[in-house]
């Protein structure tokens, strides 16, 4: 388990862009809120990602690859994090 990050949202994608690839089968990538009560999560699946989402909406998405992913996270950081300035990120097990 590694430390939290506190990472500006506008560099969220490039630091998730950075880290995916290495990204070792049953870890996951976090991103919470400044008060951490909403929550975008990358798992590394055998074939692909699960991508989840906890805030205001709940859903779950199974995507390929990591352009995929990507794109999908763009979407659910502006829509779970639409006032944040900054956000936290950590890796760890799933």
């Amino acid at each position: 388990m590694q430390a939290m990050a506190r990472i500006r949202k506008e560099e969220a994608l490039r630091w998730l862009a950075e880290r995916l690839g290495a990204l070792g089968e049953g870890e996951c990538l976090d991103f919470l809120c400044k008060k951490r009560n909403r929550l975008v999560r990358i798992v590394r699946r055998p074939q692909g990602f699960r991508v989840e989402e906890r805030g205001f909406f709940r859903e779950d998405f199974e995507v390929a690859g990591e352009r995929e992913v990507l794109r999908l996270c763009e979407r659910l950081f502006s829509r779970e994090f639409p006032r944040s300035h900054m956000l936290w990120a950590h890796r760890r097990r799933a």
